[in-house]
This record gives C-alpha cells, structure tokens and sequence, in this order.
C-alpha cells in the first residue's frame, strides 16, 4: 500500500535508494528531508518510494520527481502506481508546475523505458567517475586560493569555457554570465560564502589558466580551463592536483560529468578515472498522463 513516509521512514528510505544510485549518503538524505515522500509498503516493509520537491530543479516551475523500486518487487506495477501518486498529487498543489524534471541510472535497470512511456525527453546524462590509480607528479602550474578580486575574472572565465559544451546540448543560457541577476547574485553569493576556501586559482607566470572546486568528501566540480590556454596540458595538471590533494587527505577522488562533454571524458580517462555510473535527467511538460 502506499502512504506518506514519517520521519522515522527516512533512514530506511535513504539506504534503500543508495542501493542503487551511487550517491553519498548525504545526498540521498537531504534529497529525502526536503521532498514530499511516498512509499509502498508491505508487511512493514519499505519496497519502493516515489518523491516530489517543487525547488530543487533550479529552475522556477519545474518540479523534480524520484521513483524507486527494490530490484526484486520490480514489474509488478509499483513504481507505476508511485509515479502516478506523484502526479496527482503534483496537479492538485497549489503551485502546480509547468514541468516535471526525473533522474534515473541507464547503465542498468529500466529507467529510461519507464520515463520515455510517460513522456519524458533526456536533456543531459552524467557520468559518475572514480579514481583507481595512485598519487601522481606535482603539477607545474602556480596554486592560490580564490579570493573576492577574482570574482568577475572568474565567472566570465567559466562562462567561455562551457560556452561550446552548454550551446552542444542547447542548454540556455549558453554563457553562465547571461543568467538573470537574480541567479547571478545567487551564485555569487554561493561562491563568495559556501565555497571560498575550496576553489583553487590557477596560474603560469602570473597569468589565470583556469580553476576547480574540491569538496571536504573527495569530490571535484567546476573544472575549467580558460579557452585561451586550452591545449597546452593544463587540464590535466588540474586534475592531478585534485587527485594528489585528495588522496594526502585519504579520500577517494571522484566527479561527476556530463556524458555529452567528450574532451572531459577523454581527460579524466587518461588520468585514470573509471565510470562507475551513468544517470539520465529527463523533463516533461506537465499536464495529464495518458494510457
């Protein structure tokens, strides 16, 4: 039967679905905490769970949804009857969405046929990549931390360097730097207070070549290389940074990138990265389903 998860739900909950996406613990549960839950039960077990959180997508109107089943109760039409109590339920809020955004793996299981069925299009796919080599050479180039002075230096640096990748998958706006200012002042925000003391600038001779995030839990993101000194290796000696500071700190390094951005791929590969997971996130309008 389904019913609305309860606070002592969640641990069960949250270990459930880290049995099949490969995401940290901490994820899955604040993904848990700030969703609307349902969950099948049956001889109080938890076998599957549908969620629904209006502000997570980033994107004003857009709702993201979560299904999951356990692997052995799947074809018996749960993850259906949890899909569909999402969407009632999403069509009777009163801040009823203009879409619906899902996230599933596609490297096993049956994710993309079940979404496809109820209308859903994949806009980007990501890879989770590890790590399964050891501590490598020093990089060459100059390291400093982020500072407030390179706050416009390094917005519009990362702007052109995903210019060509976000316009690949016409992801709009194609350049970071024309986002509303309202989104603008977030991310600065979120750069200037959260982040500060992760981001790592780096240089040669005194001249920006590009920039990374390295989290307290091994994980690297908003890695960029400046498009005037791409092609000179630099990429890499980003990378062998991230690797060698995480493992001095007895973390595993890994990240997640997306499956259109090819020259990435290719990068981490050759610095001995492996693809552990690959997640589809796919949208829909919103409106009634129809068998």
């Amino acid at each position: 039967m389904i019913r609305q998860a309860q606070s002592n739900d969640k641990e069960t909950i949250v270990t459930m679905i880290g049995e099949g996406m490969l995401w940290r613990t901490e994820e899955i549960g604040d993904i848990v905490e700030k969703a609307t839950v349902y969950i099948w039960e049956e001889a109080d077990q938890i076998i599957g769970c549908g969620t629904y959180d209006l502000n997570s997508s980033g994107e004003d109107g857009t709702a993201e949804i979560y299904v999951y089943t356990r692997p052995d109760h799947r074809k018996r039409g749960i993850g259906s009857r949890l899909f569909d109590k999402l969407w009632l339920e999403l069509q009777q809020h009163e801040e009823k969405p203009t879409a619906v955004m899902a996230t599933y793996r596609v490297d096993h299981g049956q994710g993309a046929d079940f979404f496809a069925k109820r209308g859903f299009s994949s806009i980007w796919g990501h890879h989770l990549m590890k790590y399964t080599g050891e501590i490598g050479p020093a990089p060459t180039l100059d390291v400093r931390k982020f500072t407030e002075s390179d706050m416009d230096m390094y917005i519009q640096s990362q702007s052109d360097a995903y210019y060509e990748v976000r316009k690949g998958i016409d992801l709009q706006p194609y350049r970071l730097a024309d986002y509303p200012e309202k989104t603008m002042n977030a991310w600065k925000k979120w750069l200037r207070n959260d982040m500060r003391e992760d981001i790592y600038i780096f240089e040669h001779e005194g001249v920006f070549v590009g920039s990374l995030i390295i989290t307290g839990h091994g994980e690297v993101y908003d890695v960029f290389v400046d498009p005037v000194h791409q092609g000179k290796g630099y990429g890499k000696e980003l990378v062998r940074f991230f690797v060698n500071r995480t493992l001095e700190k007895g973390l595993k390094p890994y990240l997640v990138t997306g499956t259109h951005n090819e020259p990435a791929i290719a990068l981490y590969e050759r610095t001995g990265f492996q693809t552990f997971q690959t997640t589809t996130t796919a949208k829909r309008d919103f409106g009634v389903i129809h068998s």
